[in-house]
Order: C-alpha cells, then sequence, then structure tokens
C-alpha cells in the first residue's frame, strides 16, 4: 500500500527535519489523521522525494524526520504548453491532466476571442488555487514533479518570445496541417499552443505560423480545448519517447 504523499517546496526542506505547514499539515493530521510514528512520502515537486515519520503534530504544523531520500531524474525531453485561457472548470482539468502528462511549464495565453480575463489580486487568488490543483494532482498520480505555471500573457508577446529553432506546434484543422509522427526527430524540446473555444483567429494562426509553428492534425474530429491539450501532450510525448 502506498504511503500518503505531502508537498514540501524545496526551498523549506532541510537535512533531518521536515516541517508541514498549512494546507499539508491539516491535510495530513485532521483530513487522513496521521499521527507521531506514520510513515508518509513527502516530495518538493523537483524530483526530490523522502519517505519519513512523524514525530511531532501539532494545531499548525506536521513534524517529519526523514529515513531515506531518492532524487528523480526528469523527462529526457521537455513539452511546454501554450494554453489559451478558458472557463475554470475545463481549465483546472487541464492543468490537473498537464502534470499528469509530464508538461515541464505551462504558459496560459490571452487571445482575441479569449472570455476569461484576469488581474490583479483576483489574478493572484486564481494563480494559487491552479497551483493547489496541480501539487494535488502530482499527489494522487505519484509523480515527483509539479509542472511550473506562469501567469497568463498576450499571444502575440509570448509566441514573438520563444527561441528560434524549437518545435512549435499548433494543433489545427487546416489541409496543409501535418501529423505529429516524424516531426518530433531530433528535438528534445516543443512547444504547444493550443486555441480557446472558437480557436485562434485566421490572423493569430498567421501570426504563429510567421514565428515558426508548425500546423499538425489531431484528428479529423473537432476537439474541446483542454481535450485537445491531452491529446498534443500524449502524442508528442509518445513520439519523443521514442527517439
Amino acid at each position: 500500500m502506498s504511503l500518503s504523499r505531502f508537498y514540501l517546496p524545496a526551498s523549506e526542506w532541510k537535512p533531518d527535519a521536515l516541517s508541514l505547514t498549512g494546507d499539508e499539515a491539516a491535510h495530513c493530521a485532521r483530513v487522513l489523521r496521521r499521527q507521531v510514528g506514520d510513515a508518509v512520502e513527502v516530495f518538493d515537486g523537483e524530483g526530490r522525494v523522502a519517505q519519513a515519520v512523524i514525530t511531532v503534530v501539532s494545531k499548525s504544523s506536521v513534524q517529519l524526520r526523514p529515513t531515506s531520500e531518492t532524487r528523480h531524474e526528469p523527462l529526457p525531453y521537455r513539452i511546454h504548453l501554450l494554453p489559451a485561457m478558458i472557463k475554470a472548470e475545463p481549465f483546472e482539468w487541464l492543468l490537473e491532466k498537464a502534470v499528469e502528462l509530464g508538461a515541464a511549464s505551462i504558459q496560459p495565453l490571452v487571445t482575441e476571442r479569449t472570455v476569461v480575463h484576469l488581474a490583479g489580486e483576483h489574478l493572484d487568488k486564481k494563480m494559487a488555487k491552479w497551483r493547489r490543483h496541480m501539487i494535488e494532482s502530482a499527489k494522487q498520480c505519484h509523480t515527483p514533479f509539479v509542472t511550473r505555471l506562469e501567469k497568463p500573457r498576450p499571444f502575440a508577446q509570448v509566441i514573438a518570445s520563444l527561441p528560434q529553432g524549437s518545435l512549435k506546434v499548433l494543433p489545427a484543422l487546416s489541409e496543409h496541417s501535418r501529423t505529429l509522427h516524424g516531426i518530433a526527430s531530433g528535438h528534445r524540446e516543443a512547444y504547444i499552443a493550443i486555441g480557446p473555444e472558437g480557436d485562434f483567429t485566421p490572423a493569430e494562426e498567421a501570426l504563429a505560423q510567421q514565428h515558426g509553428f508548425i500546423p499538425v492534425t489531431l484528428g479529423s474530429l473537432i476537439l474541446r480545448a483542454e481535450t485537445a491539450v491531452v491529446s498534443a501532450l500524449a502524442v508528442l510525448g509518445h513520439e519523443f519517447g521514442k527517439s
């Protein structure tokens, strides 16, 4: 039976003692009712995983004594996801699945057809909530890594800032779209741009292609944005894994 898992940022790790606070402490002590002497697992989202024993449970924290530590190597390839902002529930689902499928980073896009616009304190609260969803996804699927999440930025600004020569793909229902099979050859890093409800505008697609994005097909069916993310990550990850 697998141990209960808890997240502790790398900046808060100490060699001989670990301390859970906030949501993680509450989940450990109040929800799961773990007690002194119980064995648990702790990870930092950057590849480090430790098995530990609970030594102290208080109202505000759970103290742990590490008994072993393992460092996991990241995937031999990096896939960066550039999804347009979509409605709250499907976007949170998208984030969770991106973590499960090993996305290296997520840079949300604000496009011409984006209907969700966030700023200021509202955005900060959403970012905290999204990161929490991603941590929970990592805990449940037992990955030692948590995908990096950036704040939403304008579409044109993002695509213009990407490194030249990297593999960039744009799922599109176009007669000129290529299949993902084979285009990953020779690459170990890729950027995938996914449009919002209604997809990118023709002007945005043209701009993306000017910046080196290759139109690719995910099949003949029209997919929801969050479904396209899962499909693209899974297929491209498979292609990278073969090379």
